[in-house]
């Protein structure tokens, strides 16, 4: 069995990953989501460090978080000073019923526990008109490339033992009570690093990529070893080597009350 994600390891470098790529598509989508009503309250379930929280803060949105890790809610605490955030499971959500008009999470589904009793509780927790938005990979599609999967044995079969296809997650919300679910792709990450480069700035890091952080040494290190000889074969072609990252996000929604 792999082993879990300590996000309270890796909280302090997690930010990381925004300051080195622009998610402006993610960021859109949930700005659609949220509407242009500032007077509805928003929740985002596996909040982290409170980044997408912040982001509807600036837009005047009411907003509150979710998590499970202490230390990201401690990140997140410093950047959105006056926003209420609970630690807590997903599948057990720590607000009344009927407290929110949208709810959301990003890149987090596929740490949840029990992913139909989450949205079970998305349900519970939303009013009426209220809607759910699931932004993530879908490793089932066979679109994506990547070097973690590329180089790293055993990391595409794990992420697609975590992640639920977006069918999966339509199916879920459907149960769970909401209708007109359906999925849109809202970003298209298309990136090559220079392997050496990628390797020295710690780019490859356990702390940096949760894919990585679940491998256990023997097989994180055989990943490397490979990205090492591949990058040494290409200089002795006198070819530069890059590794590749050509990944899809889609959003899947959710609403209470439409047909």
């Amino acid at each position: 069995m792999r082993k879990r994600v300590d996000y309270d390891e890796v909280a302090g470098q997690y930010d990381r990953r925004y300051a080195e790529t622009d998610f402006g598509g993610i960021e859109a989508a949930i700005l659609r989501f949220a509407g242009t009503d500032k007077g509805r309250r928003v929740l985002e379930v596996g909040c982290g460090t409170g980044h997408w929280l912040a982001i509807l803060d600036t837009h005047g949105f009411s907003v509150a978080g979710v998590d499970t890790s202490q230390q990201m809610l401690e990140l997140a605490r410093g950047r959105v000073p006056n926003t209420v955030l609970k630690q807590g499971a997903a599948h057990q959500l720590p607000f009344d019923d009927h407290s929110f008009d949208r709810l959301f999470c990003v890149n987090a589904i596929h740490h949840f526990d029990h992913k139909p009793g989450f949205l079970e509780e998305a349900r519970r927790v939303l009013r009426a008109a209220g809607g759910v938005l699931v932004v993530g990979l879908d490793p089932w599609t066979g679109l994506d490339r990547w070097c973690v999967y590329d180089f790293f044995d055993g990391a595409l079969d794990a992420d697609r033992r975590r992640y639920p296809s977006t069918l999966e997650v339509e199916r879920w919300m459907s149960a769970a009570g909401f209708s007109d679910c359906c999925t849109d792709l809202v970003y298209h990450m298309q990136r090559l690093f220079p392997a050496g480069e990628a390797l020295a700035s710690g780019l490859l890091q356990k702390t940096t990529v949760s894919q990585l952080s679940i491998l256990n040494e023997a097989e994180y290190q055989r990943g490397l070893e490979k990205i090492r000889q591949s990058t040494a074969e290409a200089e002795a072609r006198g070819e530069p080597f890059h590794l590749v990252v050509d990944l899809n996000f889609y959003a899947t929604i959710g609403w209470i009350g439409r047909s």
